[in-house]
């Protein structure tokens, strides 16, 4: 069921009582966990954190929990699932969820009152009504039947009648359920941030700041440059926190500059950590400008250089630090880079954003936040733990914790390297293969940092960046309508893969439909798949088998 009354229902049903929160390892389940765990404080409401990635996480974590704790907040999970049966909870026990993958289980959003929902009813379109899916038990009516021995033979023939409409009826009605089941669960895809949910929540009982806010563009941010969502989403939430961030500057009490904390809205550059990069190397390696100028080949590689000569930039001064480059050649860079956008097919390279400033040298964009959280959830040493790095991912979120956020930044260049590297190896090695509906590559083991893709969003970013580079260079007209299959090392030791299914580049929609189309050729194959994964986009299965699942899903998508 849907909460109506988020603050009545939720923040003061809460208050006084004990209550255990679940968080999906993602950004923005950070980002809305941060801006929870400020409400919580105001309140003095007690609870305990969980970490959770996948289906089993949060099973382990229910199981420990269960006997002293009767309320579950879970942000970023379990909406996807049958909750309640999935746990196999007791009556007593409630869930309070928000999750901004979809779609969500029909059961939650029907269940009278242990499950509640707290994203509005809005957010999902397309419900399919109670009575298509559910239908109440008949077993009353057949005891009825049985029990009514007289006169059965004087009645046979009129009940004959009545049992084949009804099972005419059932029959018909379950065609229906399966349509409409299949309609609603066919396509996973993302929902308004949950972050931007809670600074939303935390607005309308008058505890928002300027610090909350940022976490809600981070969230969103994320969930832009992941491709989680359409360009117009992102515009239509960019307004309405660019509002708040209005409303919030003209509220501000800052007296010293030194301490002042600004939110500035403004046009960016589609340039990867260039505030923190050299101009040359943030080109060479961004995805939109590699893409674009095909920097994977000579031709591409001469084309930044005359790019640099026209706009005035001296080499030596592209390969200093930004902050280190003249002031005059900094404040020209973003005009300079605009006017030649046409020319070099860089249009687009400029977006709307958030940049956050505070005293006189410290200035980030939410993109740079955003590597610099992807660093440290997916690039950090082997040995550290998932909660580990969430408390680092909090300190990453934290103004005054500096040397963690360049620490990570310097670390999220790595990742953007690596990116680049893979996709002009695959390009050049001609790795990704064509197999009809779609196309695949596969990530060997033992290739340049192979293990940094057993991670779920790295591998994404990589799935987006070798899609466009594939289409840029191919020959083939039906490339732009082509999905593509990543397939990653996850367990070298028990020779388990991680595959990725994403949309076709013509889609304009991120909507994914290669979670019902694994479990179909799963099913097909009769092989061993885990699908633990809350976004089922995303299975792991044996590398053995990797080839004749993929025959199968050729097979199915023909």
């Amino acid at each position: 069921m849907y909460v109506n009354d988020i603050k009545k229902e939720f923040f003061e049903f809460l208050s006084g009582k004990r209550i255990f929160l679940m968080v999906h390892y993602d950004i923005d389940g950070i980002c809305a966990c941060k801006i929870l765990q400020s409400l919580l404080r105001y309140r003095n409401i007690l609870y305990t954190l969980a970490i959770v990635q996948g289906k089993e996480d949060i099973k382990q974590a229910f199981l420990e929990n269960r006997e002293d704790v009767k309320y579950f907040v879970l942000i970023n999970c379990g909406g996807t699932i049958d909750i309640a049966e999935e746990l196999n909870a007791e009556d007593d026990i409630v869930f309070f969820i928000l999750d901004s993958h979809r779609p969500i289980d029909l059961c939650n959003i029907y269940s009278s009152e242990q499950v509640r929902l707290l994203s509005g009813e809005e957010e999902d379109a397309l419900v399919p009504a109670f009575y298509d899916v559910f239908r109440e038990s008949e077993s009353e009516e057949d005891k009825e039947e049985e029990s009514d021995e007289e006169g059965r033979a004087a009645k046979r023939r009129r009940l004959d009648e009545e049992e084949v409409m009804k099972h005419r009826e059932k029959r018909l009605w379950e065609e229906n359920k399966n349509k409409v089941l299949f309609e609603y669960s066919q396509f996973t895809y993302y929902a308004r941030a949950s972050a931007i949910f809670m600074f939303d929540f935390a607005w309308k009982l008058n505890k928002e700041d300027k610090d909350l806010l940022w976490l809600a563009i981070v969230a969103l941010t994320e969930q832009l440059l992941l491709g989680k969502i359409e360009n117009s989403q992102y515009t239509i939430e960019m307004e309405t926190l660019r509002s708040h961030c209005k409303r919030l500057q003209n509220r501000t009490y800052d007296t010293e500059v030194q301490t002042s904390l600004k939110i500035l809205f403004e046009k960016d550059l589609r340039l990867t950590l260039y505030r923190h990069w050299t101009v040359e190397h943030s080109l060479k390696y961004s995805m939109f400008t590699a893409v674009r100028l095909k920097l994977w080949t000579l031709k591409g590689d001469k084309k930044i250089y005359q790019l640099l000569a026209e706009m005035g930039l001296p080499l030596a001064q592209s390969r200093q630090h930004f902050t280190s480059m003249d002031l005059q050649l900094r404040k020209e860079f973003h005009g300079s880079l605009e006017k030649l956008a046409e020319k070099y097919n860089l249009q687009d390279i400029e977006f709307t954003s958030f940049i956050l400033q505070y005293g006189y040298r410290n200035k980030f964009c939410a993109s740079d936040i955003v590597f610099a959280l992807l660093a440290v959830l997916e690039a950090s040493p082997r040995d550290k733990k998932p909660e580990e790095l969430f408390n680092q991912a909090l300190d990453c979120l934290s103004r005054s914790k500096i040397e963690v956020i360049k620490a990570a930044l310097e670390r999220a260049k790595i990742i953007v390297k690596t990116l680049f590297k893979t996709v002009q190896s695959a390009l050049d090695m001609k790795q990704i293969i064509n197999a009809g509906p779609f196309v695949y590559y596969v990530i060997q083991e033992g290739c340049l940092d192979w293990y940094m893709f057993s991670h779920l969003h790295i591998l994404s970013l990589l799935a987006q960046f070798i899609l466009k580079a594939y289409v840029s260079m191919s020959k083939n007209r039906k490339a732009p309508t082509l999905p593509l299959i990543v397939s990653a090392p996850k367990d070298v030791e028990r020779g388990t893969c991680l595959l990725l299914g994403i949309p076709p580049v013509c889609e304009n929609s991120p909507r994914n439909f290669f979670g019902k189309a694994f479990e179909q050729a799963a099913e097909k194959m009769n092989c061993e798949v885990n699908c633990d994964y809350l976004d089922t986009s995303y299975i792991v299965m044996h590398a053995k088998d990797r080839t004749r699942f993929f025959d199968a899903l050729a097979a199915l998508l023909n």
